[in-house]
């Protein structure tokens, strides 16, 4: 950790986000094996805000169920508990943000539109990682960003309106602004948050593709995997000013890690447009 980092840690220690409470009950009790789909509907249920969006998640295109689902036992039931666990991450992050304008907008729609997107490629052609696990490293990989435009809103404004308008990348400009890295400090805050070790890895390493042969295959995969994420919707516009075009996915180191090729770009922007167009539930 650097010392720019660790300063930054202690004196934004409480402005740092937190993991909503509800969140951090389900999170656990699904982690639990001997809690039961009524354990878990009861505490989504303490939070009727959140139960409703669960609803209305779970009744929309991304999942495409027949028949209307009314009641959380059903929704939990039908998905299972671990894709309730990541919908309930999903439809209580946005509480992480102070504010909620533009900035945190265009922030909000690029992290939870990359959960869904990074389940939906986590199968794809045996890229070999669990789709509930991708769907939590895709929502909670940016969650650096988050932390920074809480506590540096106006100078995070400054280094999205360089990155958008010189086309530089955001880890070259917060390292010059700030001696850090979005990466870095969202590892920091997930590990706080007492998350697996591997999403920690997952944050911290998936703009590194010099780090992908060093880790485990795992957490490597799910790096080159999440970057991958990132990149496709960066290149659709997904949570920027304008679509990065010219942007060549196939040219990434994650890409080549996972066994793609340049014959796979065109199907897979394909799909995460199918899949965005699905998953909008999950952004309101």
């Amino acid at each position: 950790m650097s010392n720019r980092l660790d300063s930054y840690l202690k004196a934004s220690e409480g402005d740092l986000p937190t993991m909503p409470a509800i969140a951090g009950q389900v999170v656990r009790a699904v982690d639990n094996p001997d809690s039961s789909i009524d354990d878990i509907r009861k505490l989504i249920d303490q939070d009727a805000a959140i139960a409703a969006r669960i609803l209305k998640i779970s009744n929309s295109a991304l999942y495409g169920f027949p028949s209307e689902i009314q009641s959380l036992s059903h929704a939990i039931s039908l998905l299972g508990t671990m894709t309730v666990r990541n919908l309930v991450l999903a439809a209580s992050m946005k509480e992480t943000y102070k504010r909620f304008g533009l900035m945190e907008k265009l922030l909000w729609q690029h992290s939870s539109l990359s959960g869904p997107v990074a389940s939906m490629l986590a199968e794809y052609r045996g890229i070999g990682v669990d789709p509930d696990v991708a769907f939590t490293a895709g929502l909670m990989h940016h969650i650096g960003k988050t932390a920074l435009a809480n506590s540096h809103r106006s100078e995070y404004e400054r280094v999205m309106s360089t990155v958008y308008n010189e086309g530089r990348s955001f880890t070259s400009v917060e390292q010059e602004v700030f001696g850090f890295t979005h990466a870095e400090l969202g590892a920091a805050v997930v590990q706080q948050w007492g998350l697996p070790d591997s999403l920690v890895l997952t944050i911290q390493y998936h703009h590194s593709p010099e780090m992908l042969l060093q880790l485990d295959d795992h957490v490597g995969r799910m790096c080159a995997l999440t970057s991958v994420t990132s990149s496709c919707l960066s290149k659709l516009g997904v949570g920027r000013s304008r679509p990065i075009e010219n942007l060549d996915l196939s040219a990434m180191p994650a890409w080549a890690f996972l066994d793609l090729t340049a014959n796979d770009v065109e199907p897979i922007l394909q799909m995460c447009s199918d899949r965005i167009k699905e998953s909008q539930a999950i952004t309101a």
